[in-house]
């Protein structure tokens, strides 16, 4: 069978791993790469990361790549600033993966734009998905899946914290570390700092146990993890009282269930761990040790539904819509 052509765009970490990744993989073909950085022009993977295979060189538009089956986008967090790329796949026909995260449940924020985008991927007959690690799969998904071992259920409480010391620089900027508490209020009231993601992980999590929540019934909140003394971080020393990180949480409540979803997100965290707890007829208790590594897991989230979302139907779809990604 001809492998399916995969174009990927947006080459920051996670979207430059993610080529390699396509560029190695047995059942899907690189053959396009694109990214705003005048800096990568032209250059091929092998340039932008010695010893990476070789690969068609960088372009600066998706309209100017040849013709793709697949393009996976690694671009932004927010839904409507990445529709005009989305609707460039559209024109290309081409399915979407992307590691959007407002993309996970789009009608949760932007429902008008989530529904007209649905009918322009049916009539192309392509399929969009947003996917990732959180959300995606570990706080939403996962529990979902879980789920289906018991009846009668009540309860779901997701738990999941991360030692931010040992992920890329960029999430360590997301979640405040070096800030002062003062400086991450003020982002945090502009909606400018934190993960990004966690509405719309409640919201993909209790459409999964049929539930519908309406978006002001989706209690969300951040707060800063403050350091209990000096520390050392790769973006600069963090003194006692500055913040490590921060403390996401999402909850819901309706339709005879209770959904309560935890981030911890810091430098130095200890105990880090996925824990999920179902209360039901008979509970379920899972613990995942040391976490899922979501730099690694996030590629890997984005490579394996590559190879899946061409059997999705056409429009705007979520992974609750898809066959399992299991990893090759």
């Amino acid at each position: 069978m001809t492998k399916p052509r995969v174009a990927v765009v947006g080459l920051g970490p996670i979207g430059l791993e993610t080529a390699k990744r396509v560029a190695v993989d047995g059942e899907l073909q690189l053959s396009a790469l694109v990214d705003l950085d005048p800096a990568k022009f032209d250059k091929t993977l092998a340039e932008l990361s010695p010893g990476a295979p070789e690969s068609p060189s960088v372009l600066a538009d998706l309209d100017d790549i040849g013709d793709v089956d697949i393009a996976i986008l690694c671009t932004g967090s927010h839904f409507d600033r990445i529709a005009p790329t989305l609707r460039q796949c559209l024109r290309k026909k081409a399915q979407v993966v992307s590691s959007c995260e407002e993309m996970a449940w789009p009608w949760l924020r932007h429902p008008h734009l989530a529904d007209v985008l649905n009918v322009e991927a049916m009539q192309a007959g392509v399929a969009m998905v947003g996917t990732g690690v959180n959300p995606g799969f570990v706080m939403d998904l996962l529990p979902v899946v879980l789920s289906s071992m018991t009846t009668g259920i009540r309860h779901v409480r997701v738990t999941r914290v991360v030692d931010a010391s040992l992920r890329r620089l960029p999430l360590q900027r997301k979640i405040g570390a070096t800030m002062t508490q003062e400086h991450f209020r003020k982002l945090a009231g502009a909606n400018l700092i934190g993960h990004m993601g966690m509405g719309e992980s409640v919201t993909l999590l209790a459409q999964g146990l049929g539930r519908h929540p309406m978006r002001a019934e989706v209690i969300t909140s951040i707060a800063p993890v403050v350091a209990e003394h000096d520390m050392a971080c790769n973006l600069g020393p963090i003194a006692a009282g500055q913040v490590r990180g921060m403390y996401n949480t999402g909850r819901w409540q309706g339709g005879g269930i209770e959904i309560e979803l935890e981030l911890t997100m810091a430098v130095g965290e200890k105990n880090p761990r996925d824990e999920i707890q179902i209360t039901a007829d008979r509970d379920l208790h899972l613990i995942i040790p040391g976490g899922t590594f979501g730099d690694t897991a996030t590629v890997a989230a984005l490579v394996n539904v590559a190879r899946v979302v061409q059997r999705a139907k056409p429009g705007m779809r979520t992974m609750l819509d898809l066959p399992p990604a299991g990893s090759r």
